[in-house]
């Protein structure tokens, strides 16, 4: 489908406050907590000055900067925008998928999500794989700041609504192309699915044949038990026990053994709010939960998640 409501358009980057990757591995993967890059990230945006309408994320490589960054962000109530650095595979780096980052991002509020690289192809090859599962713009940043007009329509056709950082002379040839309409308003079949992500994959499920696991109970050495579920097939989404505050930090040191996406089930909330802030994606919560249905909304809310 179409959106011709929408003109797309060039945005520079002086109206943002950048925000880049500060750059610390989190549990397990080095020795900082979420919560401590939370607090960082919120550092980092108090220390800026000068007048800003809004925030780009730029060049962020892992999923625990992103949703550190975004959570701290979204507290100043200006919009976000979001940019991740991805290589011919669409993969940044540190290996986060553009399509995870995306469905992260836009589960968090972003106002939009975009792709940077130095090729153009990738550019156009990454717009139409991740147009389909876009609910928010899709941007894309050219390294360098310039586009061939034709390379420039291309990504109009494949569904590219913003351009973010090109040069003067560049942003010139973009508003010609927009004025006199010479390319096609691109054409989308948007996928109707549930949409899941952690910081190595998306998932893609079905509304009423999806199949979760039974709940794994946590503890220090759960690691085994994730990989036995994952591996034993048959389920589409891993089913946590979250009883205490505990379970929910056993659980994030051992998340990165799960091969598939995940569901929170318990009737602790404060567990629970601690388990989807640790968890880097986007979870599922247990809607046979005894807590309070508007906390539960509250939860996912704030943090991205999915009431199933």
């Amino acid at each position: 489908m179409t959106d011709d409501s929408w003109r797309p358009v060039a945005v520079n980057t002086d109206k943002f406050a950048i925000i880049k990757p500060i750059g610390v591995m989190t549990i397990p993967y080095g020795e900082t907590s979420f919560t401590e890059l939370k607090t960082a990230y919120k550092e980092k945006i108090a220390a800026i000055e000068g007048e800003y309408s809004g925030f780009l994320l730029d060049g962020m490589e892992l999923m625990s900067d992103l949703r550190a960054a975004a959570l701290e962000c979204r507290k100043m109530s200006k919009p976000i925008y979001t940019v991740v650095d991805v290589d011919s595979d669409l993969r940044t780096e540190h290996e986060l998928p553009a399509d995870a980052a995306l469905i992260v991002m836009q589960s968090l509020g972003a106002l939009c999500f975009g792709i940077s690289s130095d090729d153009p192809e990738t550019l156009i090859d990454g717009v139409k794989r991740i147009k389909p599962f876009a609910r928010i713009p899709l941007a894309v940043r050219p390294k360098g700041g310039t586009l061939g007009d034709d390379i420039m329509i291309e990504l109009l056709n494949s569904g590219a609504d913003v351009f973010i950082g090109l040069d003067d002379e560049c942003h010139t040839r973009f508003q010609n192309i927009v004025s006199a309409k010479k390319y096609k308003p691109a054409y989308v079949e948007y996928e109707d699915c549930l949409m899941l992500a952690n910081e190595r994959s998306a998932f893609f499920l079905e509304h009423d044949t999806t199949e979760i696991s039974e709940p794994v109970e946590c503890n220090a050495g759960m690691g085994e038990d994730i990989i036995a579920v994952c591996e034993q097939g048959g389920f589409d989404v891993l089913k946590i026990q979250i009883n205490s505050p505990d379970d929910a930090l056993d659980f994030a040191d051992n998340a990165h053994m799960a091969t598939l996406p995940v569901m929170f089930s318990g009737d602790d909330e404060i567990a629970m709010k601690l388990a989807v802030m640790l968890y880097q994606g986007r979870a599922m919560i247990d809607s046979t939960s005894l807590i309070d249905i508007d906390e539960l909304k509250k939860t996912a809310g704030k943090y991205g998640a999915v009431i199933y």
